[in-house]
């Protein structure tokens, strides 16, 4: 043998050995985290790449098939946001929750349903027959009513959004005992068969609360919870409850990122061990956040850790 071919055959068994010494560092948070249930919602520009998309996905089908039961949920803002402006329907939002009258909920039901869910559940059965596609309309899963909202002392009507009352969780773990991942668009109905739209980040932190989720995170396309600095702006690494909620009393945390931090203190009010705000963008951050120590994105907890 050559010496060439000597140095390569060397470089290759290292190399073959330090993706064995990353699967053994590994081992303690698989344990921790099998047979568990971890919630992941996705949403930004994530859903806009299939490249992007499927990377994520291929993340949480390893989750499956290391044993943790993983339920998807999928937002499709600016999906919805581009259809509508084609059909010359303006979009509102106010704190990050889409004003939605008949005429949008239409096309939210045609993108949620019709186009997002049915392509994330095509790409995740490349892999097998290992996912199903759902909305909480079907058994009537998710039961909520109109939600009332208030800004400023003064009555919002946000149209055709839900607020949630229930969440049938023996329906979604039927589903997780027969193996599947649940991939949820983010519709409820009332006693009358209404649907209305319910915020993603709002509808995981509910599902993570029922199924009593040992974590709960927050897929978008921004690296976390940013605050300004003299420097321009700096990732808030971790945050309790207390300071989330000083925060949006404050109005430094604003749009889109309210929902989101809400849904965050719900649940771990609620119970949930952990939630984070990751950018799923940044390629395996999930399995990044769950498998290591290596703090990304913004974690927010209960109470200060000891």
């Amino acid at each position: 043998m050559t010496r060439s071919k000597l140095n390569k055959d060397e470089k290759e068994t290292e190399l073959y050995t330090n993706k064995v010494e990353v699967l053994l560092e590994s081992l303690p948070y698989i344990k921790e985290y099998s047979d568990k249930v971890v919630v992941v919602k996705i949403g930004g520009s994530m859903m806009e790449n299939d490249n992007v998309l499927q990377s994520v996905l291929n993340d949480l089908i390893l989750m499956k098939y290391v044993g943790i039961k993983v339920i998807l949920i999928h937002g499709g803002g600016k999906q919805i946001s581009g259809m509508l402006s084609e059909k010359g329907i303006k979009s509102e939002f106010i704190d990050g929750l889409r004003v939605t009258d008949r005429d949008s909920m239409e096309i939210v039901k045609m993108v949620l349903i019709g186009n997002i869910n049915t392509k994330i559940v095509s790409f995740l059965n490349k892999h097998g027959s290992i996912a199903i596609g759902i909305s909480g309309n079907d058994a009537s899963f998710i039961k909520c009513h109109k939600k009332e909202y208030k800004k400023n002392g003064k009555n919002i009507d946000l149209g055709l959004v839900g607020e949630i009352d229930s969440i049938n969780s023996g329906f979604l773990n039927n589903i997780l005992d027969d193996g599947y991942i649940p991939v949820i668009a983010t519709l409820g109905v009332d006693d009358k068969g209404n649907i209305y739209n319910i915020n993603a980040d709002t509808c995981a932190a509910e599902i993570a609360i029922s199924l009593d989720a040992k974590k709960m995170v927050l897929l978008t396309d921004v690296d976390g919870i940013m605050e300004k600095n003299r420097k321009g702006n700096k990732l808030i690494s971790i945050l309790t409850v207390d300071k989330c909620i000083k925060l949006l009393e404050s109005g430094k945390i604003s749009s889109g990122m309210i929902p989101k931090v809400i849904a965050c203190i719900t649940a771990l009010k609620s119970g949930a061990e952990r939630t984070h705000i990751l950018n799923g963008v940044k390629k395996h951050s999930i399995l990044v956040e769950i498998f290591t120590d290596a703090g990304i994105g913004t974690m927010i907890t209960s109470k200060e850790a000891e």
